[in-house]
């Protein structure tokens, strides 16, 4: 009989305490995975806007500053010809839906300039069409119009979340299907029109988005528009699209650090059960392993064999817990409530998490198996007769 057979054969004789060993194993690494998968959605989503050319203009100390709406004028003066494609100035918004608490990202952008600021998003000459003819026009993501059951044509009522706190009624007037935010944009003009009637006064621009037309385009706008606006009553701050939304991330905690902490931490929950089961097993088997030990088996084998039931069972719980969500994303697209990235395990993550149950296993082993090892024959077999 050969060891993993031996194993194997250990494993089976109380079935239902190795099911539930698995599965106390699987569960830990099902949520590893998750916080893994959602850390490298977020740093593919950062990469990927990096991508698209653009940079945020905004106020040097803090982005919920305002700036003058004219310095867009500035902006696209200064520019040598061709470096720059567009700027669109965004304000903020922040409302709520009337009656409810659902909060979402919802802002204000220039209509000429906002197709072309967020070309990735292949706004059909309809919907361009439809977004700069309707007023109140709004241009929602496909993931939060799903979620709120919305569609081309729905008329919504928000209340905005900065002062004057507004209330606006809007048109949903697109859904582009490459629109990869959870936010509804509406034109800057009907903002400011909402703001001037409520408080007189214009509303101001939290961003500019600039989109280069070229990556030394880009490293021109981030030197050059600082230094155009130094000194004076707006200066301002140019950085990459993902440090901008990265330090906007973190001025609400830094929870992507949060998830995956959390997400190493669960793999000690996966060594703890293990090592319950595997600890448990030892001490009902002593008189046995001391009746090899007496029949020449060594203790090099007898550790070998109690550390090979810990790498089984970490192996099986990482498989059952791991692969079965693999597959699933690379057919489908999956989607956590209220997480805006998609959940997708990459090559790397599924690796990692199947090398975690296998650590997991060995750990959790390790001490049942020196014991083993140690155990002095003619003590156990006392035991025994």
């Amino acid at each position: 009989m050969t060891t993993a057979t031996l194993t194997l054969k250990n494993l089976g004789r109380n079935r239902l305490r190795s099911l539930l060993t698995v599965a106390g194993i699987a569960l830990p690494m099902l949520a590893f995975t998750l916080a893994r998968s959602f850390v490298d959605g977020y740093n593919r989503f950062l990469q990927a806007s990096d991508n698209n050319l653009r940079v945020a203009v905004h106020q040097k100390l803090t982005f919920t500053t305002w700036l003058p709406q004219r310095m867009r004028e500035d902006i696209e003066t200064i520019a040598p010809p061709g470096y720059l494609t567009a700027v669109c100035r965004a304000a903020w918004f922040g409302g709520k839906l009337e009656g409810s608490q659902v909060r979402f990202a919802s802002l204000g952008f220039d209509r000429d300039t906002f197709p072309e600021t967020y070309s990735e998003w292949d706004m059909t000459p309809e919907e361009i069409e439809a977004f700069n003819r309707e007023r109140r026009g709004a241009v929602v993501g496909p993931a939060l119009a799903k979620k709120l059951n919305w569609k081309v044509g729905d008329r919504v009522t928000l209340t905005g979340g900065v002062p004057p706190f507004p209330k606006a009624e809007f048109l949903i007037v697109a859904i582009p299907a490459k629109m990869d935010r959870d936010m509804l944009c509406f034109a800057f003009d009907y903002y400011n029109e909402i703001v001037q009637a409520a408080t007189g006064e214009p509303v101001g621009v939290n961003n500019f988005w600039v989109k280069c037309g070229s990556p030394q385009a880009r490293a021109w706008a981030l030197e050059a528009i600082d230094k155009q606006f130094s000194n004076t009553d707006h200066e301002t701050r140019t950085e990459m699209e993902s440090t901008f939304i990265a330090s906007f991330m973190r001025s609400g905690g830094d929870w992507v650090g949060l998830v995956w902490t959390v997400g190493r931490l669960i793999v000690l929950v996966a060594v703890a059960v293990a090592f319950n089961t595997i600890s448990q097993a030892f001490r009902e088997r002593t008189r046995e392993l001391a009746v090899m030990r007496a029949l020449g088996f060594s203790g090099g084998y007898v550790v070998r064999m109690v550390l090979m039931e810990g790498v089984v069972l970490g192996l099986i719980g990482g498989a059952v817990g791991v692969l079965p969500l693999y597959g699933l994303t690379h057919v489908s697209t999956i989607r956590l409530p209220d997480v805006p990235i998609p959940v997708l395990i990459a090559h790397t993550t599924m690796a990692m998490a199947l090398g975690a149950a296998l650590v997991c296993g060995v750990l959790a082993a390790l001490a049942p198996a020196v014991m083993a090892g140690r155990l002095r024959v003619a003590t156990a077999l006392r035991k025994v007769v």
